[in-house]
């Protein structure tokens, strides 16, 4: 399904080339500015990516996985960046092992590029595949998600190698297929705990294409019993430092505190005096206070501003995920107003492409993307939404772009309609 054998030599060479170029441009621009794409500083570990590279040398010297925690244990963070920070640290100083993340980064770049065209042909055809990897290529903001050091890049591969076992499964409908599904879930959730309700994606398209109840049930516990053995020895592992089940993180609560407050400003009206414990500060400290705290503001909020908070906590919010691109640190000569008109541009291709999508009635072919798509938006809407959030959404909203300038083309002539790719990519 996802092999080019298929392929003409001139296609294969297309994508062999095109996945060259971004690895060498990737690596070229890492190399050369390195710790440009640090947002914190060592010395302070004043933001999350000094504080990942100093929780993969907690975890090489003592074992122990840390963040703001001091020498403790936590349960705020995901362990995949650490750990693997911390592989690379096993045989590498700090300097050198942080470039090694940097240029493994390169390389899921390149992989998320063949996944992208793997991804657009299986559903949409081979004309929007190619569309949809130029777009991906010269999506500059896939530059700093290379050389940060966070996880972006990780959840960009993994997201799409997810959407890959959701197209292989749906497809074959087999166990082996429904498990390697559950398997790249578990992974998923390694770093992004958000995909662990993504299965309802896979519950709608059940119920459209009518399987029979019990294979529905099938389904379901083969992902489920797979993606939990994938996690267990997480749970295990928070259960063994904090005498409890904790199936991701305890870490909800500032993300969530943070949305409850439109645009960051003050509660509403009358909130202190309702109250008074959180004049001296909103934000007290543990997990459980701060989501309390939340509660209380949109519970007050809603009650007290209900049009300001449901246009906040729909449109608002769905604004801030997808109006400014993941670029905190401009590549030298590629300023951030500049690539956030492009990124723009992008967004509203690809939201194009999902209403011309649905014109054309093709959404069940695009089910496989769209679903997690809107998933992935609407699962961040009670917490804070920004553009690192929205970034592996732009994956598909090239796929999504990619069809809407494909029938643009075709529509104007520039590309002669093939009724023999439309029948592959609706089949």
């Amino acid at each position: 399904m996802f092999s080019l054998r298929s392929e003409t030599s001139s296609m294969r060479k297309f994508i062999w080339i095109m996945m060259a170029v971004v690895f060498i441009v990737h690596v070229t621009v890492v190399l050369t500015l390195g710790d440009h794409f640090l947002l914190g500083s060592y010395e302070k570990r004043n933001n999350d990516d000094v504080k990942y590279v100093y929780a993969a040398q907690v975890l090489l010297e003592h074992h122990t996985l840390v963040y703001n925690s001091g020498m403790n244990p936590t349960n705020y963070i995901m362990p995949v960046v650490p750990v693997v920070l911390s592989g690379f640290m096993s045989f590498l100083d700090r300097d050198a092992a942080v470039m090694g993340f940097r240029l493994l980064q390169c390389l899921m770049q390149t992989v998320s590029l063949y996944l992208i065209f793997a991804i657009a042909r299986e559903l949409l055809g081979r004309r929007v595949a190619v569309v949809a990897v130029i777009l991906d290529a010269i999506y500059v903001p896939n530059l700093f998600a290379s050389g940060a050091i966070l996880t972006e890049s990780t959840f960009k591969l993994l997201f799409l190698l997810l959407i890959c076992s959701i197209i292989h499964a749906v497809k074959r409908k087999t166990a082996g297929a429904y498990a390697i599904a559950g398997v790249m879930l578990g992974i998923a959730c390694y770093v992004k705990p958000q995909c662990a309700l993504l299965p309802v994606c896979f519950l709608i398209i059940w119920l459209m294409q009518r399987y029979r109840l019990k294979d529905m049930v099938k389904y379901t516990a083969i992902i489920g019993v797979c993606s939990m053995l994938i996690l267990t020895p997480w749970w295990v592992r928070n259960y063994t430092a904090f005498h409890e089940f904790i199936p991701f993180t305890k870490s909800t609560g500032n993300p969530m505190l943070l949305g409850a407050l439109i645009k960051r400003g003050m509660p509403a009206k009358g909130f202190f005096e309702q109250y008074p414990e959180y004049k001296e500060t909103l934000f007290k400290g543990s997990d459980s206070a701060e989501k309390q705290a939340a509660q209380r503001l949109i519970k007050y909020g809603f009650t007290h501003q209900p049009f300001a908070y449901t246009y906040w906590f729909t449109v608002g919010k769905s604004i801030q995920l997808f109006d400014s691109p993941f670029y905190s640190k401009p590549v030298p000569g590629l300023p951030r107003p500049a690539i956030n008109v492009v990124h723009w541009i992008y967004v509203l291709i690809g939201f194009s492409g999902i209403v011309m999508l649905g014109i054309q009635r093709r959404f069940k072919y695009v089910l496989p993307i769209l679903l997690p798509f809107l998933y992935y938006w609407f699962i961040h809407l009670p917490f804070i939404t920004f553009g690192r959030y929205g970034y592996p959404l732009l994956s598909l909203l090239t796929i999504f772009g990619a069809a809407a300038i494909v029938a643009l083309l075709e529509r104007r002539g520039v590309w002669k309609l093939r009724e023999r790719e439309r029948g592959q990519a609706a089949g």
